[in-house]
């Protein structure tokens, strides 16, 4: 592993060490659902990147490096850029608060607070970003790799156009993600550890009465979550990418279901939980649909049989509504995107 690999490597570990750091916090400050979210995400983090790591450096045959290959060299420039151009927008935030004399911004709001349903709507939306991940792995990252490969060889050889296409946009949707992962858990750093400079203050207008305190945002764990099985399960192409994607659609389906048709019409409810009956047999339906859907489409890039295609959403689907019935502290976001790929991903290859 190059400079560049270490110091990337280590830079998703101080992250990492960062969030185990506020979940203690979280602990002490009497929270526990946000010391029990953010320590796991903190963990699956830290063991997703150990695995990827100690899996490439001993089996020689899968000739490649974590995260930074082939694109170590624009992460560091994105952290180079990223990092400074957030500092000016938090140091303004501070000038404002000392301009105007305003006091101290609270991040808390009164225990009766309960997210609208539009700004549900709106959360639950964002969730299709996780579209463009499959896009970006089946249909955008082909298109980037030909345009790469008109440009001076040097240029695309550093990119490694040549080889394996499910090489090259594992490795595009690894950068991309992984950025994106960084710009997400700083600017959340900051709303948790420092909210008066927090420059981002409308988008706490989505988050939960629960995810205002010391607990990092739903956001942060579909990253984290992605982030994680992409680097873990993605090694494998293209079997891991068909799945990867397969189990994250069926995830983000399946939960905006569950969520909008157990506010909208649910009423039988599961134990004294918000969740209801209603919201848990149609998120399993809708994601076993989903997950059919998206094994017929992508057939040309892995293809199975009938039965393991209705295995794998039967499973998935599942998984989903036990993870969604047990309704663990632990962020859907996360678990759903983790757990049901990792399911899915370890019945189906002992299968096959």
């Amino acid at each position: 592993m190059n400079i560049f690999s270490i110091i990337i490597v280590c830079n998703f570990y101080v992250y990492a060490l960062i969030l185990v750091y506020i979940s203690f916090k979280a602990k002490k400050k009497g929270e526990i659902g946000a010391f029990i979210n953010n320590l796991a995400n903190a963990l699956i983090l830290i063991i997703s990147i150990s695995i990827n790591l100690i899996l490439i450096n001993s089996f020689s045959t899968l000739k490649m490096e974590f995260i930074i290959f082939p694109f170590n060299i624009l992460i560091l420039v994105f952290i180079g850029l990223f990092l400074p151009i957030f500092y000016f927008f938090t140091s303004r935030e501070k000038r404002k608060i000392i301009k105007l004399g305003q006091n101290k911004y609270s991040m808390k709001s009164p225990s009766s607070r309960e997210l609208p349903l539009k700004f549900d709507i709106y959360r639950k939306l964002t969730h299709l970003v996780i579209l463009g991940i499959v896009f970006l792995y089946f249909t955008l990252g082909f298109y980037i790799k030909s345009f790469i490969s008109f440009v001076p060889d040097f240029i695309s050889n550093m990119f490694h156009t040549r080889g394996d296409i499910m090489y090259f946009t594992q490795n595009l949707v690894i950068f991309l993600v992984g950025v994106s992962l960084i710009g997400l858990l700083t600017a959340d750093f900051v709303r948790i550890l420092n909210p008066d400079i927090y420059p981002l203050k409308p988008v706490n207008q989505l988050l939960r009465e629960k995810e205002l305190g010391m607990r990092i945002g739903p956001h942060i764990s579909m990253s984290i979550g992605c982030f994680s099985i992409i680097i873990l399960y993605g090694l494998i192409k293209p079997f891991g990418p068909v799945i990867i994607c397969t189990s994250m659609t069926m995830a983000i389906f399946g939960d905006m279901a569950s969520n909008l048709i157990g506010r909208t019409i649910g009423n039988k409810r599961i134990r004294d939980t918000k969740k209801t009956y209603e919201g848990l047999f149609a998120g399993i339906i809708v994601a076993f649909i989903t997950g059919i859907i998206i094994l017929y489409l992508l057939r040309d890039f892995y293809f199975f049989n009938i039965f393991t295609i209705f295995l794998i959403t039967i499973i998935g689907s599942l998984t989903m509504g036990l993870i969604d019935y047990l309704d663990l502290e632990i962020d859907d976001n996360l678990s759903y995107n983790f757990f049901i790929s990792t399911i899915v991903f370890l019945i189906t290859i002992f299968y096959i």
